[in-house]
């Protein structure tokens, strides 16, 4: 795609969080970058680089996110050996896409090309936003916002950023409603797959074979597992509760599968299996096209439930099988009465009757999923992000000055 002057459109993706271990953020932002990509933008990620024994190939990163159309990633130079957490991590990768940031705009600000910068974070658009004001620069910002958060850096990039992007109408609708946002400068982008997701179908025989796993019903869940974890909690109890059906979860560190695994001893519940975390994010569809049942059960605790809308939610509609989890706010835009079965959130009984349902009645859970699976079939980054381009560069310019 190419700009009024002739040049492509170029998008540089500001990442808070490192990719070289692949996890929710992570998959997601790489996705949003190949989305851009594959609508023809000239597209370059910035990232953390963190030194770990066990990171990805630097070189085939990409590949282990599944990714088709391949763009450029800069990694910016760190002293981080884990995880990037902590105030004063954080404040450094800030400090470090600003130093990025300013060629960026000092070699865009002038010329007549159309430039995206866009982040998840509004700490790091925060110092870009202020001196892109003051240069009064033609590169457009865009916030993609995944959770509303009330903070004066939050406020001041929810009003200056030139479009705002939310991953559910409840984020969108919230900002233009707290920070007065013209709805005609706000998008919805959804959680969505990759387009090679869906061309990869898989039948839930070749799933099976290839995970090694013949148990029937099987209840998945695929997702983080941590100790503490009330979601987790809720599936073991109803795993208890349905001794005949075999439940599986993915993800865990060593030590939070061990926790899991005694709690499961200690209780008498031996229908139970857990991988551990996957190394290679491209494995967690063999699980969810396993499946008999998908499980989605977070709370109250773990996440916002107006906000959060789960990366496995459109994951799970591809599969064609049967959806279990409550009704929240946050998954209202792609799950509905006609393509999920909806339980009650942290009512046991009710969990357990869900799933008792989609296998029991699997006649309407099947008409369910094939809803499911032809709603998902719109929800890839390339087609979501081919309807936000043009609103984007063509969105009314911000008149306020607070």
């Amino acid at each position: 795609m190419t700009s009024d002057s002739g040049k492509p459109m170029r998008l540089y993706y500001f990442a808070p969080f490192d990719i070289l271990r692949s996890r929710t953020n992570q998959i997601s932002d790489v996705r949003f970058c190949e989305g851009f990509r594959q609508n023809g933008f000239e597209v370059k990620m910035i990232t953390p680089y963190v030194y770990r024994k066990d990171n990805l190939d630097k070189k085939r990163v990409l590949d282990y996110y599944g990714i088709e159309d391949g763009f450029s990633v800069r990694y910016l130079p760190t002293f981080f050996l884990k995880d990037i957490s902590g105030v004063f991590n954080m404040a450094l990768v800030v400090a470090l896409s600003f130093l990025y940031f300013l060629p960026v705009l000092l070699r865009h600000t002038f010329k007549r090309q159309e430039v995206l910068v866009i982040s998840r974070s509004a700490l790091i658009l925060y110092p870009q936003l202020w001196l892109k004001k003051i240069l009064k620069s033609r590169i457009k910002t865009v916030v993609w916002v995944h959770e509303v958060k009330k903070h004066k850096t939050y406020s001041y990039v929810y009003r200056h950023a030139d479009f705002i992007l939310g991953t559910n109408s409840a984020i969108t609708g919230d900002i233009e409603k707290l920070y007065g946002v013209e709805a005609g400068k706000t998008g919805i982008t959804l959680n969505p797959v990759s387009e090679r997701q869906l061309k990869e179908e898989l039948s839930r025989e070749e799933a099976r074979r290839k995970i090694g796993i013949s148990q029937q019903p099987l209840v998945v869940y695929t997702g983080k597992l941590f100790i503490g974890q009330l979601e987790a909690r809720y599936l073991l109890e109803a795993a208890r509760q349905l001794p005949s059906y075999t439940f599986l979860f993915t993800g865990g560190k060593p030590e939070v599968v061990e926790y899991y695994k005694s709690w499961c001893y200690d209780n008498e519940v031996g229908n139970v299996l857990f991988t551990g975390y996957l190394h290679d994010y491209r494995e967690l569809k063999n699980y969810q096209y396993a499946a008999d049942i998908l499980v989605s059960y977070y709370t109250e605790k773990e996440h916002d439930l107006r906000y959060n809308l789960p990366q496995k939610i459109v994951e799970y509609m591809l599969t064609k099988n049967p959806i279990v989890t409550p009704e929240f706010e946050a998954t209202r835009d792609v799950l509905n009465a006609e393509n999920a079965i909806f339980v009650e959130p942290e009512n046991i009984a009710s969990l357990v009757s869900g799933i008792r349902k989609a296998w029991e009645d699997r006649e309407h859970a099947q008409q369910l999923a094939q809803r499911a699976y032809s709603d998902s079939r719109h929800y890839s980054f390339k087609q979501v992000i081919a309807t936000l381009i043009n609103p984007i560069f063509n969105c009314p310019k911000r008149t306020t000055s607070t």
